[in-house]
């Protein structure tokens, strides 16, 4: 038993599959962006954000965020059980958190 396929089925299907994958490459990552960054380059609001939020704990990697026309700034704050992560807009708004504690009981 054999299968026919038409060639202009054939053709189509080819067409169709090749432009999703060339949408799927383009639009999925369009726009976004991160790099690390130091405190020197930090807004303002930012930095005093971090210096507040901090208390004494020591300040690890900055990664600036980018997507959609909106940037947020990725703080690792402290290590070990102090460990905490913020997520920081521009106007210096903590817009996240995670202790990198387990809530399991």
């Amino acid at each position: 038993m054999s299968i026919r396929i038409h060639p202009l089925a054939l053709a189509g299907l080819v067409l169709v599959a090749g432009l999703a994958l060339a949408g799927c490459k383009e639009k999925p990552f369009e726009g976004r962006y991160q790099e690390a960054v130091g405190l020197s380059q930090l807004p303002a609001p930012v930095k005093a954000t971090i210096a507040q939020q901090a208390q004494g704990r020591s300040v690890g990697e900055i990664e600036k965020q980018t997507a959609k026309g909106t940037t947020r700034y990725a703080v690792a704050l402290g290590s070990g059980n102090q460990k905490q992560e913020l997520i920081i807009d521009e106007g210096g708004k903590v817009v996240a958190t995670d202790t990198g504690e387990d809530d399991d009981d």
